[in-house]
Formats: structure tokens, sequence, C-alpha cells
């Protein structure tokens, strides 16, 4: 999809699981930055997105982000369109 995609074209980005079959998400981290401070920076663009383990303590240990504050988690609902993924996009590109 276009949101991974985009992700995925970026240097400054790693995003975590290539499932064939997903839901609308994309669980993301940006070089040099915790989750937390990639969350912040989304929100002053009013993009909402969450940042942590998410429940999911032993995958963040076993892909070996947890010290560094683990992910970040940006889902997409029948009501996003891509105007939404864009502005996403664009405002994780001004973090590289």
């Amino acid at each position: 999809g276009v949101l991974l995609g985009g992700l995925d074209e970026m240097r400054h980005v790693t995003t975590y699981g290539k499932a064939a079959n997903r839901t609308a998400t994309a669980y993301f981290t940006v070089a040099g930055l915790t989750p937390w401070q990639v969350a912040a920076h989304l929100a002053s663009r009013k993009i909402n997105v969450w940042s942590g383990d998410l429940y999911a303590w032993e995958l963040t240990g076993v892909l070996g982000i947890r010290d560094s504050g683990c992910a970040v988690r940006a889902g997409l609902v029948h009501y996003n369109d891509r105007s939404d993924v864009d502005r996403l996009l664009e405002a994780v590109a001004e973090l590289g």
C-alpha cells in the first residue's frame, strides 16, 4: 500500500512486519529519534499515532527495539483517505 511503500522509501525509516495479509497499520522507527519524539512531531502536525511496545513486549525484545523505546504505530481506518496518508508521509519525511 501507499503508507508502507512511502515509509519503506525513506532511508531514515525502518518498518517492521511484512505479512501478506495485514491490517492497515504500520509499525516503524525513525533513525536518531525515539518513538516518543516521532509521535510528538506528528502530533504537532495533527497526526495521531501511538508509540511504545503496544503490548508486544516479547516481539519488541526479539526485534531489538525495546531498549530504545520500541516503535511508532500508525493505523488507518475507514474514514482515512489518501490525503491523510500523504500528510503522515510528509511529516515523517521532515524528520530525515
